[in-house]
């Protein structure tokens, strides 16, 4: 075992068994896995080379019999798009339920960040799970099937804008209660009233 696999499993252990009895919905379960879906895919996207293309191409023949296919990036391509989805649930593995101490308000933290142990742990307590959190894997299976289409289309789409977590999670899947936050209104030089 690593130091900083024992470090984390200690500390763990310890705030487990600190842990108070929270009540948290499984809607706000939902609303927290899908934005780390979220954040989990555009970390990994972000990975690949944004040059990098991809031949897409369909059942489709021209009048010669030969296919007819186009060139796309491949983070934008369906089939890579879709086979990262297959795969990001199991990064739910390093995330655990956890309820801030200041306001008793519900979170996912995820335990290393970086390499190094999340700094936030010290600010939450962690909730002690009879799954060992294996639901947030389910949870985060059952959000990209659920909105399978949904995340497809923002990942396509050409800029993916800074509060995407909040433009699949709040307006499209609805997970969530958050509004997207407003831009500055630009007065064109003049006075507000």
């Amino acid at each position: 075992m690593t130091p900083i696999s024992l470090l984390l499993c200690c500390l763990v252990a310890l705030t487990l068994s600190q842990a108070q009895a929270y009540s948290f919905t499984s809607q706000e379960v939902k609303c927290h896995v899908c934005k780390a879906t979220v954040q989990e895919l555009e970390e990994a996207i972000a990975k690949v080379d944004a040059n990098k293309m991809a031949d897409v191409s369909g059942f489709r023949l021209d009048a010669q019999g030969n296919s007819i296919s186009k060139r796309v990036r491949l983070i934008k391509s369906e089939m890579f798009l879709t086979e990262l989805m297959e795969k990001i649930c199991e990064k739910m593995d390093d995330y655990l339920k956890a309820t801030y101490k200041t306001n008793g308000k519900f979170t996912l933290l995820k335990m290393i960040v970086d390499g190094k142990m999340n700094p936030e742990s010290s600010l939450v307590d962690f909730v002690q799970d009879g799954d060992l959190n294996k639901s947030l894997g389910h949870f985060c299976l059952e959000v990209l099937e659920d909105n399978e289409e949904v995340f497809l289309k923002a990942f396509q789409s050409e800029e993916l804008g800074t509060d995407l977590d909040i433009q699949i999670c709040s307006q499209q899947a609805k997970y969530c209660d958050e509004a997207p936050v407003q831009e500055e209104y630009d007065f064109g030089g003049k006075e507000e009233l």
